[in-house]
């Protein structure tokens, strides 16, 4: 995760939710980054408006904030694509009452990697979350995330439109000022840091 130090890279990224722009205002609301929500055919795109979460640091790095974020049930399926750390990565929340999200972490001549901390997506599930089974199979791709050449962001533009999905200008920066803002509240803001102070402190006494 970058410091503030570091300084945060922009990259890529944009979240596939189910359900009108409008509810899914009042649910990023409550979020910790500033995005922009736009209606496309079927699904609404969520990304980022600013780059850095207004979260105290270290967790202010807004493409992680936006990809750990958990959807709620009325607006899954869900499905993210992010370039984070020069890494591929797509996650999905499923429908139903039982919240999990399971990820994709794909890295240039390697391809997939083994995250043993993060739950694996498999390939017939992002299908299935798509609506694509009429249009491509598993097989194809497990055999798209295979090939171990290429930038991550030509692993996701190339998924999107392999699952025939919106959103491909939204992930390349291809954003629009009409799209409507929505900040955090100040409420979320505030919370978080105080629930990541409290954390700390723990550790701090039981020096864990």
């Amino acid at each position: 995760m970058a410091t503030a130090e570091q300084g945060i890279e922009p990259g890529h990224g944009v979240v596939l939710v189910r359900g009108g722009a409008a509810a899914s205002a009042r649910w990023v609301r409550r979020g910790l980054v500033a995005v922009r929500v736009v209606q496309l055919a079927g699904w609404t795109g969520v990304y980022l408006a600013e780059d850095r979460a207004l979260s105290a640091a270290p967790y202010d790095v807004g493409l992680e904030i936006l990809a750990a974020r958990r959807v709620p049930t009325r607006h899954r399926p869900a499905i993210g694509l992010f370039v984070i750390d020069g890494c591929a990565v797509v996650t999905v929340q499923a429908r139903g009452w039982r919240l999990e999200q399971r990820w994709i972490v794909w890295e240039p001549g390697k391809g997939v990697r083994r995250t043993p901390e993060l739950p694996a997506l498999p390939a017939g599930l992002i299908v299935d979350v798509a609506g694509a089974r009429t249009r491509t199979s598993a097989a194809e791709v497990t055999a798209h995330f295979a090939n171990t050449d290429g930038q991550p962001i030509d692993v996701l533009v190339g998924l999107i439109r392999l699952l025939g999905l919106p959103g491909e200008e939204l992930l390349l920066g291809e954003t629009d000022e009409s799209h409507e803002r929505i900040d955090p509240s100040p409420r979320s803001i505030a919370a978080f840091d105080a629930l990541v102070a409290e954390e700390a402190a723990h550790r701090a006494e039981t020096g864990s």
